[in-house]
């Protein structure tokens, strides 16, 4: 019986030692190649035309497919989304070096100092989550800063930033 309980104890040792190199190769990756997950584009691509729309900003002017003009940012942003929270420092500072260039389309209401802030730096577009500003641009997430043509998408990225505005050759 003796014998018995100490094979049993052996054969536990052993799964136990099985067990926990399994699991410190798992833990190490063993030879797996990392995985990547290639994401959707949060708006149209580049070359892509933008929609029909007319907005009304917070200040009364229009804003239209009509009214864009040439190298325009259009930052669509969400008070509730943690990302555009974390993006707003670097968009205060490229809509302020970029004065009068930049839209903001904000999908919900921003505490009012940045919603002013914002307001002395371009128009500001209050509307709903996937609202007509956004269904133009073929917006389905946020942040998301789009560089505008004559109607068309020039660049898209969820970043702002230098790369943000396109240089054009006259």
């Amino acid at each position: 019986m003796i014998a018995l309980q100490i094979c049993l104890l052996l054969l536990t040792l052993l799964n136990l030692a099985f067990t926990l190199g399994i699991a410190r190769k798992i833990g190490r990756g063993a030879g797996v190649p990392p995985v990547s997950v290639e994401l959707p584009p949060l708006s149209s691509p580049p070359g892509t035309s933008i929609g029909e729309f007319s907005a009304t900003s917070t200040r009364g002017t229009t804003v239209s497919r009509d009214t864009l003009e040439l190298g325009t940012v259009f930052a669509f942003l969400s008070p509730t989304c943690e990302p555009c929270r974390e993006a707003m420092p670097a968009f205060l500072s490229y809509a302020a070096a970029n004065k009068g260039s930049v839209v903001s389309v904000l999908s919900g209401d921003y505490d009012p100092e940045v919603r002013a802030t914002l307001e002395s730096l371009g128009p500001v577009l209050v509307e709903v989550p996937n609202g007509p500003v956004a269904k133009a641009f073929g917006v389905i997430g946020v942040p998301v800063f789009v560089t505008v043509g004559v109607g068309t998408v020039l660049a898209t990225s969820s970043e702002i930033g230098p790369q943000s505005r396109l240089i054009i050759p006259a």
